[in-house]
């Protein structure tokens, strides 16, 4: 059972290191392109960002599945490739629909697969919520750019 848990802490860690990495470099060069986002006007603009981020969050968690079931592949813990990656991602995104199982000296991995997804997918929802929050803060002062000080003063004062 100590091996079980030590595979398993190794590739969550795997995965963590993965998606955040991923997710810093992706803010880093969200902050550099800033400029830009404060120059643009409306969703068009906005919309291929969005559709950027969520792709990239996405395939992200597709590799971090991956990487699970590749470990299951690899020990031969499941018959094919696709039963494995299938185990996983329905492990990774909890929804373990219980149709295909791990061996019994491996179901714990399944758990904390769980947890990890669980994790990954709140902090990529994080992330998520924090570029939409700046995109609206954007917009909301480039409406409020014309209007009269007094105006501005007002609705910042609401936030």
């Amino acid at each position: 059972m100590l091996i079980e848990f030590l595979v398993a802490f190794l590739i969550a860690a795997i995965c963590a290191v993965i998606h955040l990495t991923t997710l810093i470099r992706m803010l880093e060069w969200l902050l550099m392109k800033k400029a830009t986002f404060d120059r643009s006007h409306g969703f068009r603009h906005v919309t291929p960002l969005l559709l950027f981020v969520f792709s990239v969050i996405t395939v992200l968690h597709v590799l971090e599945a991956c990487i699970w079931g590749a470990f299951y592949a690899f020990y031969k813990l499941f018959p094919d490739w696709e039963t494995s990656i299938y185990f996983s991602l329905g492990s990774y995104t909890t929804i373990g629909y219980g149709d295909v199982v791990l061996p019994k000296n491996w179901r714990l991995l399944g758990g904390i697969e769980g947890i990890t997804g669980v994790l990954l997918c709140g902090v990529s929802t994080a992330i998520i919520f924090a570029i939409v929050n700046v995109l609206f803060r954007i917009r909301v002062e480039q409406i409020y750019e014309g209007a009269p000080i007094d105006t501005r003063k007002k609705n910042r004062s609401v936030n």
